[in-house]
């Protein structure tokens, strides 16, 4: 498969498999081991895999009916953006400390991953909507 295609395959997957489907062994095959992303962590997350990790299991307990799709993704060089969709119904688990009230979530989010030889993702950037986010389930 061409390097080019491959790295997008890999990333579709966080989005498509692991937010879509909970399927958290994504986020190891698709990281690498030193990953680092530019975000932030939460106490208790010791690298980029449980970051990534957190998030999904953030969001899907919150919306159960979570889906996520991928609108663009485009790749050059080692460099994958991506803007994905993510909607939902929160319904579940408290999010931002806001009890679910059954609000629906449509958020835009954009990444940039820069990828190994492999494939695997190392670098991270992202505007992945929080503030949408908050305002929709009523954290704002």
């Amino acid at each position: 498969m061409d390097p080019l295609e491959r790295n997008k395959a890999i990333v579709r997957r966080v989005f498509v498999e692991g937010f879509g489907q909970g399927h958290l062994e994504v986020v190891d095959e698709s990281l690498a081991v030193d990953a680092v992303d530019r975000h932030p962590f939460e106490p208790g997350e010791a690298d980029f895999r449980d970051h990534l990790k957190a998030a999904i299991t953030m969001f899907r307990a919150a919306m159960p009916d979570l889906v996520a799709s991928v609108e663009d993704i485009v790749a050059e060089g080692r460099a994958v953006a991506v803007r994905v969709r993510m909607t939902g119904t929160h319904t579940g688990a408290p999010m931002f400390g806001v009890p679910a009230a059954g609000r629906p979530v449509d958020i835009e989010q954009f990444h940039i991953v820069h990828c190994d030889e492999q494939g695997r993702g190392t670098r991270h950037w992202a505007n992945v909507g929080v503030a949408e986010l908050r305002e929709q389930i009523g954290a704002a």
